[in-house]
């Protein structure tokens, strides 16, 4: 009886002893296991770090919540890329001509040393940009009254190495001459429509006008700038300087640098030139830059703004 008694209690002990010991390999296993995601999280944010890209959730970019648009919708519609040295700048511009696209000065000025400035301009897209046909440059000029502080005259033309007359869903816009009257009461609806947020397709949104108090109230403006607020979710944003301001089907606008443009926090109102008190053309006969080519005719254009496959431009926001 005893030695039965005995035997028991080997048994579960060795029952008991056998259970922690297995408790303990687990508890290891896990811990190693953390221990290993725990460097390949840090690992994964030394990289990002190193290559100068943002975490997801701090990317931030263009049009935002907007919706895709075609070339057939707007056929006006132009994808910039500028190339200065080794760095890239991502911005919108409107086909004004066959030859010639109309962008924001502001803009371009932001991108830094415009001497050796060349450019990549795409049109056609449907809506994909990979979708369209990309052009080189002849030069560009920036509009002889433009006033950086105040931002009178913000216009700028590129000039396109080529002619797109006959392309399939690329038309040049007209540019307004008249005025809107804008009242609270009476709103104009216009669309915007540039690099849409988190695809590699162009996007659209839109747009009311606002009064010349309503504008004065975010500070003095010169006569030629117009201000407009998004009338939904979706509205402009960095990557989108030089985006067109289309009211009753013809060009009325031009936003401005969007340098300043946080994702996470929506502009209550924006800045475009007004067109129809800004001389257009100006003096485009002296183009600077003319013999400028473009460096890399196969660059890649980015899948989203949180992706950028070169360098990214120099105003590009990503700690918002």
């Amino acid at each position: 009886m005893k030695q039965s008694v005995k035997l028991i209690w080997l048994v579960l002990a060795v029952i008991l002893f056998g259970g922690h010991f297995a408790k303990a390999q687990q508890n290891e296993v896990s811990d190693v296991g953390q221990e290993n995601d725990e460097e390949e999280s840090t690992d994964a944010a030394e990289s990002d770090e190193q290559n100068n890209q943002p975490s997801d959730s701090n990317r931030v970019g263009r049009i935002i919540n907007g919706i895709s648009a075609t070339s057939a919708n707007q056929p006006y519609l132009v994808t910039i890329v500028a190339y200065i040295g080794e760095d890239s700048f991502y911005f919108i511009g409107a086909l004004i001509s066959n030859t010639e696209v109309l962008t924001s000065a502001s803009t371009l000025k932001s991108a830094g040393d415009l001497s050796a400035v060349t450019f990549s301009l795409t049109v056609g897209s449907n809506p994909s940009i990979s979708s369209g046909i990309t052009y080189s440059d002849k030069g560009f000029d920036i509009h002889s009254g433009f006033n950086p502080t105040t931002l009178a005259n913000d216009v700028a033309i590129i000039k396109i190495n080529g002619n797109l007359s006959g392309l399939a869903n690329v038309r040049p816009i007209a540019i307004a001459t008249t005025e809107i009257a804008v009242s609270t009461t009476n709103r104009t609806q216009c669309v915007v429509a540039g690099w849409k947020d988190g695809s590699n397709d162009i996007g659209e949104t839109t747009y009311e006008l606002l009064t010349d108090q309503e504008c004065a109230a975010a500070g003095a403006n010169p006569p030629s700038i117009v201000c407009a607020r998004k009338t939904g979710t979706a509205f402009a944003c960095n990557f989108d300087g030089g985006a067109p301001l289309v009211c009753n089907g013809q060009l009325y606008g031009i936003l401005t640098d969007q340098t300043g443009c946080s994702g996470s926090s929506p502009p209550v109102l924006q800045k475009f030139a007004k067109l129809p008190v800004i001389s257009i053309p100006w003096n485009t006969a002296t183009l600077s830059n003319p013999s400028a080519t473009l460096p890399n005719p196969s660059a890649t254009i980015p899948n989203s703004n949180a992706s950028l496959p070169i360098v990214p431009r120099k105003n590009y926001v990503s700690c918002p």
